[in-house]
């Protein structure tokens, strides 16, 4: 299945700074669905044009917005394509957290079951018997065997 992919650059006109300038931020579309980041630069209104997304003119502060907005374009398209073929479930949140830098923790089956067996010891004597425990960490402990075996 094809999806709908695109990397946006605009001003946050709003939070304007004191001497003029204007924050940089970054838009990832996927199938509709934005995420959005700043990119830690200011840049004079002036010098943007909407239409392009881009910094107009030859100056030094024009070429180095220009630059970053090129890098950070290739290496979110780059980004896309490697999450494409790793899952077929490509969303702007997951670009955009791969970009930052910001990791989902995907827990492993023996940690779930860790959680859920300190759940279960709270209750010994509550509502369950402490030999119910004892079969959940014993089946925690052939789960951890077979595991090492047969993955």
């Amino acid at each position: 299945m094809r999806s709908t992919f695109k990397v946006l650059f605009y001003l946050k006109r709003d939070k304007q700074k004191a001497n003029g300038n204007v924050p940089l931020f970054c838009r990832i579309t996927v199938d509709g669905n934005e995420a959005r980041f700043g990119m830690k630069k200011d840049i004079n209104p002036k010098l943007w044009d909407v239409e392009a997304g881009k910094a107009t003119g030859r100056t030094l502060e024009a070429t180095e917005t220009n630059a970053i907005i090129d890098n950070t374009k290739s290496a979110i398209i780059k980004l896309y394509r490697e999450l494409q073929e790793k899952d077929n479930n490509v969303t702007a949140q997951k670009i955009k957290n791969a970009f930052l830098g910001i990791n989902i923790k995907h827990q492993n089956l023996l940690e779930l079951f860790d959680q859920y067996n300190k759940k279960k010891k709270m209750l010994v004597g509550i509502s369950i018997a402490k030999s119910t425990y004892y079969k959940y960490r014993i089946t925690r402990d052939h789960l951890a065997t077979y595991l090492k075996i047969y993955h």
